[in-house]
C-alpha cells in the first residue's frame, strides 16, 4: 500500500467525524476545534499538521493573507476549505489562530 493512503484515510476519517455543519456565526475557536484540531492539535501544538500556536509555530511570521489563502486553497498536504467554510468563517478561524501565536514584533 502506498505511504499516502494511511494519511489520506486518516484525513478523510477526521473530516467525516465532524458532528455536522458549523453554525454560520460560529466563533473562531469552535471552527478551529471542528475543522483544524484533528490535524493541528486541540491546543495548536501540531499533530499530522504543523504546530500553529505558541513560540514553535513556523507560520508565526506569516501575514493574514497567507493564512486566508492557505485555509481557502490548501497547501501541501492540507486540504482546501473553500466551499466547506464561508469567507467569514475562514476570517474568524484565521484571527483565532493568529491570536494564539507568539508573533515577532508584537
Amino acid at each position: 500500500m502506498p505511504r499516502t493512503r494511511p494519511f489520506l484515510l486518516a484525513c478523510v476519517l477526521a473530516l467525516t467525524a465532524c458532528s455536522g455543519p458549523l453554525a454560520a456565526d460560529a466563533p473562531g475557536d469552535v471552527i478551529y476545534a471542528d475543522s483544524c484540531a484533528p490535524c493541528h492539535g486541540k491546543r495548536l501544538q501540531g499533530r499530522s499538521g504543523p504546530p500553529l500556536g505558541g513560540a514553535n509555530a513556523p507560520s508565526a511570521q506569516e501575514d493574514e493573507a497567507y493564512f486566508i489563502n492557505t485555509v481557502t486553497k490548501g497547501r501541501s498536504r492540507m486540504p482546501s476549505f473553500e466551499g466547506r467554510l464561508s469567507d467569514e468563517q475562514i476570517a474568524r478561524v484565521v484571527a483565532y489562530v493568529m491570536s494564539r501565536q507568539d508573533r515577532p514584533g508584537e
